[in-house]
């Protein structure tokens, strides 16, 4: 059996992708922390609980302003050096995937 077009198709699919991995990352950086990011707030207000009111929401409003910027930042390289190392045929299935795979995250979460 001959693949050479389904091979083609994703090379296409990849070949219109690869100049967006930087936006791709970023995607499913952000959509990741809209997903878990109270789980990530949660422990950090138990972590912070036991201090001054002043202190407190110092710390909370610091942490969510550069606090989730920082992981942003973080993790976007992370995702899109990962995405750059696939090859082009792999490249469609496993971002139309991993976009699935944060979608029924956020199902199990509740939020869908």
């Amino acid at each position: 059996m001959d693949f050479t077009f389904v091979t083609d198709v994703l090379s296409t699919l990849a070949g219109w992708m690869k100049p967006y991995l930087n936006e791709i990352g970023l995607s499913m950086a952000a959509t990741l922390l809209v997903i878990y990011g109270n789980n990530i707030t949660a422990a950090f207000k138990k972590q912070i609980g036991s201090l001054q009111f002043f202190l407190k929401i110092t710390l909370f409003v610091l942490f969510c302003a550069f606090g989730f910027a920082f992981i942003t930042s973080f993790v976007t390289p992370l995702v899109t050096n990962l995405l750059r190392d696939i090859s082009d045929v792999w490249l469609p299935i496993v971002i139309i995937g991993g976009f699935y795979l944060i979608g029924l995250g956020a199902q199990k979460k509740g939020m869908i």
